[in-house]
């Protein structure tokens, strides 16, 4: 996931093991046309710029490594900064690099066509006057019922 390996084998058979959450949010963007099929498997983000806001280790950076790795420009924003994730100018790169920055969550909800973000706490209050027009909001409020659907999906 975070090298960017999608096959296990050469002949491309046997596809990379990938968290549950991360997956079935990508999956959602893909249903909801998100990502654009006319571009190549691996560049269909390509334009997009996206925002994760909570970057566990569980869900939030995996994810934003997924999405970078799909050619979209990733924000992801945690208590203590925001991190850009990308493939370059030109999704140029093979697989995203990680640049620390001085944005704050104010700086780049509004650029983004999508946000998608976790509920760190009961308290808190994502923003949505920040959101750019048009612009998509997933929350992820609980992971029980999304890896549950993923699950299906691997097995089926």
């Amino acid at each position: 996931m975070y090298q960017n390996i999608r096959f296990l084998d050469p002949q491309k058979l046997q596809k990379s093991i990938l968290p549950c959450t991360p997956l079935a949010i990508v999956k959602i963007l893909e249903h909801i046309s998100v990502y654009n099929s006319i571009l190549p498997y691996g560049n269909r983000l390509f334009g997009k710029t996206i925002t994760v806001v909570n970057r566990s280790e569980i869900v939030g950076r995996p994810l934003a490594a997924l999405l970078a790795n799909d050619g979209a420009s990733v924000y992801s924003v945690d208590i203590n900064n925001v991190q850009y994730f990308t493939r370059g100018a030109g999704i140029r790169r093979r697989q995203h690099q990680v640049h620390d920055t001085e944005l704050k969550l104010e700086d780049v909800v509004p650029k983004s066509d999508v946000v998608i973000t976790g509920v760190p706490s009961k308290e808190y209050k994502f923003p949505v006057g920040l959101l750019k027009e048009y612009a998509s909001l997933a929350a992820v409020l609980g992971v029980t019922w999304l890896t549950w659907v993923i699950i299906v999906e691997r097995s089926a």
